[in-house]
Parts: C-alpha cells; structure tokens; sequence
C-alpha cells in the first residue's frame, strides 16, 4: 500500500537552474527518471542501482513522484511534489501485534505497542514535508 501526499512551495530561483538542482537531487539519491517533459520530472526508485541499501534512510526516502514546477508572476517558481511512499512494512508490524494481542487475550499493551509502531510513519511524513524541497535545493 502506498501513502500518496502533495507539497508545495514557492522558490526564488531560475527555471534552468531549479531542473538542474532536481536533476542533481534525482541522481545522487539513486532515483531514476522515468518521464520529463515541459514543467515536470518524473521518477522511481532505482532498483538497480549500486548504492548501499540500508534502513537508516528508509525513513527519509521517497518511493517514487513527481516533480512539477511552473513560474509565477515576478520571476518566483512553484515548485511541487505529488509523491507515494510505501507504508507496507509499518501495516504489517501493527497487524502483527495486534494478532499476538489477539492471541494472548491481552488488547491494552497491543494497542498501545501499534501506536508506538505507526509513529514512523508519520516521522516519515514530516520529516518528507519538511526537508525534501531544502535537500533539492541545496543539491
């Protein structure tokens, strides 16, 4: 199951040099652009890539998205992000004690050890909505 979520922000910067910033972003994070066109970049994540897999930045990862920028009165560009991101892992963990609750007839400490569980996935939410366009940008 995917998490689909949109952000969007307003930068001052030229359109040239925003697509190269994404571009740089895309290519350095081991993302792999799948469509681009006038105002937009599409991409997935590059399974075949060599970079080295681990879970420290699972939680900082995009699955795949869309980049959509277009310029606005005064020399400003809207940038946008339609993302999805996968939330499989964390469904599965609640599921699973929530089970074991079941099973041992104890539903208190299960509901409490599924919150705990689901908070990373709203870690990953913020954490995307907040630092994605800086990490753009700063590319």
């Amino acid at each position: 199951m995917n998490f689909e979520y949109n952000i969007k922000r307003i930068v001052d910067i030229s359109l040239i040099e925003l697509e190269n910033k994404i571009y740089t972003y895309l290519r350095n994070n081991s993302y792999k652009i799948s469509e681009k066109g006038n105002g937009y970049i599409t991409f997935v994540e590059d399974e075949l890539s060599n970079r080295r897999r681990s879970r420290s930045d699972f939680h900082t990862r995009i699955g795949e998205g869309k980049f959509i920028f277009h310029e606005e009165t005064a020399g400003n560009i809207q940038i946008e992000l339609n993302y999805l991101t996968s939330i499989n892992y964390y469904l599965f963990l609640v599921c699973l004690i929530l089970a074991f609750g079941i099973y041992t007839r104890n539903l208190i400490m299960p509901i409490i050890f599924s919150i705990v569980s689901a908070t990373p996935i709203l870690f990953k939410i913020f954490y995307l909505n907040e630092h994605v366009f800086d990490e753009v940008l700063s590319s």
